[in-house]
């Protein structure tokens, strides 16, 4: 039979996500949650940007009487939700530096 054998840690590790080199804010590194807050903020724009998006499009199809209007408009949102969605990643991406 083999004895157990205790390991004592001196010091507490580093949090997920964080590393004491990199990411320690003490040192004048990025504070994860600071960017995690800026880029959350930053998405519920866009998806009030996407629900006036959709509020809008029937809004608009109704003053517009013309049959090709619904056509139109649902080319539109589709390029509309593009844009928004490259957007949305540059500036988070953008946020992380």
């Amino acid at each position: 039979m083999t004895a157990e054998r205790r390991v004592v840690v001196s010091r507490r590790p580093a949090a997920l996500g964080r590393s004491r080199d990199r990411f320690d804010p003490d040192d004048g590194g990025p504070d994860v949650p600071a960017i995690v807050g800026r880029q959350l903020r930053q998405a519920l724009l866009t998806v009030g940007a996407v629900a006036a998006l959709l509020a809008g499009v029937p809004v608009i199809a109704v003053w517009v009487p013309a049959p090709w209007a619904w056509f139109a408009l649902s080319l539109a949102v589709q390029g509309v939700w593009v844009v928004l969605a490259v957007l949305q990643l540059r500036r988070a991406e953008r946020l992380e530096r």
